[in-house]
C-alpha cells in the first residue's frame, strides 16, 4: 500500500493561512515541527521509511503499539513506522510525512543547529551502529568506542548529510555538567542516617570504595584526607560544591559534627564529569568502586539516548556496581519536548542518563519531608517512575544523592561483612527502595518515587536476611512464601532486577518484562502499584493503582493489614530478550501498634541554645504533647501541646543547658520516653600564642563541667589528647606534628558533651603571642598604637619602640595585667615620613619576643614628601590628599625620562632603571605644578 504524502512547503503555506491571530503561537510550533522533522518530497515512500506523523488527539499506547512507535516528538507528533490500518484511528491523524532522519537528533541539537549560519562551525555527540566511524566533511574530535559514540567538528551545511548517514543512530549537543546544589545543609535526621550509625556502630563504609564524578573535592580537607585515592581521571579544577558532597557521603566529622558523613571511613576517589558517558570499566575494577555519585545534571533532556544506554549497559554488565544521580533542580520547569511537552511541571530530569533503568535518580525534600518545590520529578520519558527515591535535599538534589550514596556505601558494606562479598546492584535499589518511607496512607507517586530514603530500615532489611534472590528462563516462574507473622499493619514487597539496556531512543525503556504477584492465605491476589503515564496533568497527579506493569523494572507490592501466614509471591517472565533474567525481592513489616523515637537516639548529643527536630515513628495518632526532663522523670518541663502524633515531628528550641536529658510524648492513654541524650553547650577554641616550640590554646571555662576533654588529629581521625581540668592547653612541638586541635566538657557524672569545631592552631592570625599591632595616625598628626595579644600567660613587660635612623628607640613601657589581652600607647611627636613601630614582649623568664614591624606616613610640614634622597631604587611619595596627579622626571638636559600618573596618599615610584646623576622631580595635579625638587640617583 502506498503512503500518501504532502508537500512540505504547501503543508507551510496551508499552516500559514489559517486563524492569523488566535493560532500564531502554535502556527509558529508548528511550521517548525514539519521544517524539522518533514522530508520535503512528493515521492511514494519506501516500504520501511519512517513517517512523521501528527495526531488530532493524544494517541493510546495500544495505538502506538500497533503503528510501532519510534520516538514520541511531543504527545501528538510522533515517529512511526507506519500509519494505523484501521480506519477509524486514520481519521484521528491530522497530517502525515516520510519522515526526515532529522529525528534522529535532539530537540535541543536541531534548535541549535537552527540559530547558525551556513559556515558556522559545531561540535556534536553522534552515536553510531558499526565498529567504527567516519564521515566526510567532519572532523572527529574523539571517540568513546566502548558505547559507539563520538564527538565530531562540522560546519551547519554539512549537518544533512552527517544525519543522513544509515550508521548513524542518534545526535546530541556535547552538553556540560553543572552542580544541583545552592548551599551546604546537613540533616542526619531526615533519612534516618543518625539512626543507622547508632544501631549499626561498625558499619562506617570501610571496605568501599566510593567515586564522586564531577570537579575534585579539597583532599586535604581534615574529613576527607587519608582516604583519597588518587586518579587519572580526577578533574585539574577544585571546587566546593564537590567538597559538599564528598563530606555529606563520607565526611569523617573531624571538624565537627556537620563533617560528619554518611560513610565516615568510605575511601573516595574522583572522575571528572566532562564526559557524560560512564568511566571506562577499567577505572571501577582498578579501584574496587561499587558506587558512583553523579550530584551534577544538564538542560532537560527526554529520550533514551546515548548515555543512558550506555549506563543501562555498564550496570548489567557489572552487577554489583551502581550509579546514583541526582534528579535534577528544574522541578517547576515545563519540559518543552518529549511526550509530557507543555503537559505541566513533570518530567524535568535533568539529562538522558537520568532516563536509565538500572540507575537509582534520587529527589530531594524540605525537612518535613515535603517534596522540596525546585527538585525535578517524573515521570521518564516512557512513563516509568522517577525518581526512584527522594532525600533530604531542600537547597537541591546534589545533597539528596550525596547522602544515597552513602547510604547504599553502608549496605554494600554490611553486605560484605556478612558475605564477603560485594552485593549485587538490583539487591541494593531493591532494599533503598523497599524500605523508603512512604507519607501516611501514600503510595508511589511521580513526585517523590517509592518515598523517602531511609538509611536505619534499609540496613535492618539486610541485616535481617529478608530478601530472596532468583533467576527466570523465558516463559517461567519462580515462587517464594514469606511468613508474615500476627499484628502486622503493613507488609510490602519490591521487585527489582537490571535490565538489559534498550535501543537507542526506544519508545519504550524495558526490553525484559517480569511480573509479580502475591497471594495472601484467603487466596485474593494482590498485583503491584502501577501510575497512569498518560500525558495529562491530571492523570499523572493520579495517586497510584494496582496492576501489571509492564514499564517499570522495579515492582511493589503493599498489603494493609494482612493475616498471619504466608504470602505467596510468584514472579513470571514473559518473552525475554536475553538467556535469562536475574531478580531480587526484598520485604519488610511494619508492626502495630509501634513507637520508635528517630531523634533523639540513646546517646545522643544534643547543642543547647539550638533549634533541633524531635523526630519519632508511629502507628499511633492523635494529638499529643510533648516534654523533657533533666532529672530522670522525676518532674516533666513542657516543650510543646497539640502535636499531630502522626506528623511524627516537632521542633525544640533547646535551653542553655548542660545536662542528661529525656524526651517524653504523651497520647490520651499512654507515654513514650526517649532514651537518655545529653544536652551541652559547644565550647569554642582560642589561640594564646603560637611560638616556635610552643603553641597554647584556651577556651571559655563551663558551668557545671568537671574537666575536659582535648583531641587531636592523629591518622585522619581526631583522637583523644589529653584530659585536663584547666581550660588551656599547652603543646610542645617537638614530636607533635598536628596543628588541629578540639575540645569537649566532661560532666561530673562521667559522660562526654559536644565537642567543639576543631581548629588549627597555626590559622588563628595569632603569632607568638601577638594577634595584631596597627598603628594610626590622628588628625592632629600623632600614632596611636594598638596591640592585641593572643594570651599573656607568662609575659611581664610590653616595650614600645620606634625605629630611627640609628635603629629602634624604646618609648614606653607597659607592665602586662593578667587578663588583659588589648593595649596601647600614643606618640605624641613623630618625625615625618614613613614612620615604623614595633613592640617587644618582655616574658618572666627574661626572653625578648619582637612583633612585626606596623608603619604610618606622617606629613608635618609638606603637603607632599619625597623620599629617600639619595635614592638607589625606589622613591616613595607622600601626599596629604587622595587625588590624581603626574610625577614627572627630566634629566638636566630637560628630558622626560620618567612619568607616571598615581593617586594613592602613599605611592611607590622605581627608579632603579635610571642612570646615576641629579634629575628634577615634579608633581603636576591638572596643570598645575604642586611640587618640585631635585633628587641623586645613586
Amino acid at each position: 500500500m502506498k503512503k500518501k504524502t504532502v508537500n512540505v512547503l504547501s503543508a507551510l503555506i496551508l499552516l500559514l493561512s489559517l486563524h492569523p491571530s488566535a493560532m500564531a503561537q502554535q502556527r509558529t510550533r508548528e511550521v517548525v515541527m514539519i521544517k524539522r522533522y518533514a522530508a520535503d518530497t512528493l515521492t511514494a515512500s519506501p516500504t520501511k521509511a519512517p513517517l512523521f506523523v501528527k495526531f488530532i488527539t493524544i494517541p493510546d499506547d495500544r495505538t502506538l503499539a500497533r503503528c510501532g512507535v519510534i520516538r514520541a516528538l511531543t504527545g501528538r507528533h510522533y515517529i512511526l513506522q507506519l500509519l494505523p490500518a484501521d480506519s477509524t484511528l486514520r481519521k484521528k491523524v491530522q497530517y502525515s510525512y516520510i519522515a526526515s532522519p532529522n529525528y534522529k537528533a535532539t530537540d535541543a541539537l536541531l534548535a541549535q543547529l537552527e540559530s547558525l549560519q551556513p559556515i558556522d562551525s559545531i561540535e556534536v555527540q553522534v552515536s553510531y551502529s558499526g565498529e567504527h566511524f567516519s564521515a566526510a566533511r567532519t572532523q572527529t574530535l574523539y571517540m568513546i568506542d566502548r558505547y559507539h559514540a563520538a564527538v565530531v567538528k562540522l560546519q551547519q551545511r554539512d549537518w544533512p548529510s552527517l544525519i543522513a548517514l544509515s550508521d548513524v543512530t542518534g545526535a546530541n549537543q556535547v552538553r556540560h555538567a553543572s552542580p544541583e546544589v545552592i548551599i551546604n545543609t546537613i540533616n542526619p535526621y531526615v533519612n534516618r542516617i543518625n539512626v543507622a550509625q547508632q544501631q549499626f556502630p561498625m558499619i562506617r563504609g570501610k571496605s568501599i570504595t566510593v567515586s564522586v564524578k564531577e570537579d575534585l573535592f579539597d583532599t586535604t580537607d581534615i574529613d576527607l584526607s587519608g582516604r583519597y585515592l588518587r586518579s587519572a581521571l580526577q578533574s585539574n579544577v577544585n571546587s566546593a560544591h564537590a567538597t559538599i558532597m564528598a563530606t555529606l557521603l563520607a565526611g569523617a566529622g573531624n571538624s565537627g559534627a556537620n563533617g560528619l558523613g554518611v560513610a565516615p571511613e568510605a575511601r573516595l576517589t574522583s572522575s571528572s564529569a566532562s564526559v557524560l558517558f560512564p568511566d571506562a570499566d577499567t577505572y571501577y575494577r582498578s579501584f574496587g568502586i561499587t558506587v558512583q555519585n553523579h550530584s551534577y545534571g544538564i538542560p532537560i533532556e527526554y529520550d533514551y539516548d546515548a548515555e543512558a544506554v550506555a549506563y543501562d549497559q555498564q550496570i548489567r554488565a557489572a552487577d554489583t556496581l551502581l550509579h546514583v544521580f541526582s534528579a535534577g533542580n528544574s522541578g517547576t520547569t515545563i519540559p518543552s519536548g518529549g511526550r509530557y511537552q507543555g503537559v505541566g511541571a513533570f518530567s524535568n530530569l535533568t539529562g538522558n542518563f537520568k532516563q536509565a533503568k538500572n540507575v537509582i535518580v534520587v529527589g530531594g525534600t524540605e525537612a518535613n519531608f515535603d517534596v522540596a518545590t525546585l527538585a525535578s520529578r517524573g515521570p521518564a520519558y516512557d512513563g516509568r517512575i522517577k525518581p526512584e527515591i527522594v532525600a533530604y535535599g531542600q537547597d537541591g538534589t546534589s545533597g539528596a544523592a550525596a547522602l544515597t550514596s552513602g547510604v547504599v556505601a553502608l549496605l554494600q558494606d554490611a553486605y560484605r561483612q556478612l558475605h564477603s562479598i560485594a552485593p549485587s546492584s538490583a539487591l541494593v535499589r531493591a532494599l533503598l527502595i523497599n524500605s523508603a518511607a512512604l507519607p501516611a496512607g501514600g503510595r508511589p507517586a511521580y513526585t517523590y518515587g517509592f518515598g523517602s530514603l531511609h538509611a536505619a530500615g534499609a540496613l535492618t532489611t539486610l541485616s535481617a536476611g529478608r530478601y530472596r534472590q532468583g533467576t527466570l528462563l523465558p516463559n517461567s516462574t519462580a515462587a517464594f512464601d514469606i511468613p508474615v507473622p500476627a499484628g502486622v499493619r503493613q507488609v510490602k514487597v519490591t521487585l527489582c532486577w537490571n535490565d538489559p539496556a534498550a535501543a537507542l531512543k526506544a519508545p519504550k525503556a524495558l526490553v525484559n518484562d517480569l511480573d509479580m504477584q502475591a497471594v495472601t492465605p484467603d487466596g485474593t491476589i494482590w498485583l503491584p502499584w502501577v501510575l497512569n503515564p498518560y500525558p495529562a496533568a491530571d492523570s499523572l497527579k493520579q495517586p497510584a493503582h494496582r496492576g501489571i506493569d509492564s514499564l517499570n523494572n522495579t515492582e511493589q507490592i503493599s498489603i494493609d493489614q494482612p493475616a498471619a501466614g504466608n504470602l505467596h509471591i510468584t514472579i513470571k517472565s514473559k518473552n525475554l530478550a536475553t538467556a535469562d533474567q536475574p531478580f531480587y525481592i526484598v520485604y519488610d513489616f511494619i508492626r502495630e501498634p509501634s513507637f520508635a523515637w528517630q531523634n533523639p537516639v540513646n546517646g545522643a548529643i544534643l547543642p543547647a541554645s539550638q533549634a533541633i527536630p524531635l523526630q519519632w515513628e508511629t502507628t499511633y495518632s492523635g494529638n499529643s504533647d510533648i516534654s523533657y526532663s533533666i532529672d530522670s522523670g522525676a518532674t516533666w518541663i513542657p516543650i510543646v501541646s497539640q502535636v499531630p502524633a502522626q506528623q511524627q515531628m516537632a521542633y525544640w528550641n533547646v535551653p542553655a543547658l548542660f545536662n542528661k536529658v529525656l524526651l517524653k510524648l504523651t497520647l490520651t492513654d499512654t507515654s513514650f520516653i526517649s532514651p537518655p541524650c545529653y544536652v551541652t553547650p559547644q565550647l569554642t577554641l582560642f589561640t594564646g600564642f603560637n611560638c616556635s616550640d610552643t603553641a597554647m590554646i584556651y577556651w571559655d571555662r563551663l558551668a557545671g563541667a568537671s574537666g575536659y576533654q582535648a583531641y587531636t588529629l592523629s591518622q585522619g581521625v581526631m583522637t583523644p589528647y589529653k584530659q585536663l581540668t584547666d581550660t588551656f592547653l599547652f603543646i610542645p612541638k617537638q614530636g607533635n606534628t598536628s596543628v588541629y586541635y578540639a575540645v569537649s566538657p566532661i560532666a561530673p557524672a562521667g559522660w562526654e558533651g559536644l565537642r567543639s569545631y576543631a581548629s588549627n592552631y597555626a590559622l588563628q592570625g595569632v603569632g607568638c603571642y601577638i594577634k595584631a599591632l596597627l598603628a594610626d595616625k590622628t588628625t592632629d598628626n600623632q600614632v596611636v598604637l594598638s596591640l592585641s595579644l593572643g594570651s599573656t600567660w607568662l609575659l611581664k613587660n610590653i616595650y614600645w619602640e620606634r625605629r630611627s635612623p640609628t635603629g629602634w628607640t624604646r618609648l614606653s613601657t607597659s607592665a602586662v595585667n593578667s587578663g588583659f589581652t588589648n593595649y596601647g600607647y600614643t606618640d605624641s611627636s613623630p618625625y615625618e615620613g614613613v614612620v615604623q613601630y614595633r613592640v617587644a614582649l618582655e616574658r618572666q623568664d627574661g626572653q625578648i619576643i619582637y612583633s612585626d614591624i606596623s608603619s604610618v606616613s606622617i606629613l608635618l610640614q609638606h603637603d607632599v614628601l619625597i623620599f629617600p634622597n639619595p635614592v638607589l631604587s625606589q622613591l616613595i611619595i607622600l601626599d596629604k590628599n587622595y587625588r590624581e596627579r603626574q610625577v614627572v622626571l627630566t634629566d638636566m638636559a630637560g628630558r622626560i625620562v620618567l612619568q607616571r600618573t598615581i593617586t594613592d596618599i602613599q605611592e611607590y615610584l622605581p627608579v632603579d632603571r635610571l642612570a646615576p646623576g641629579v634629575y628634577n622631580c615634579s608633581i603636576f595635579v591638572g596643570s598645575q605644578r604642586i611640587y618640585s625638587k631635585q633628587i641623586v640617583k645613586q
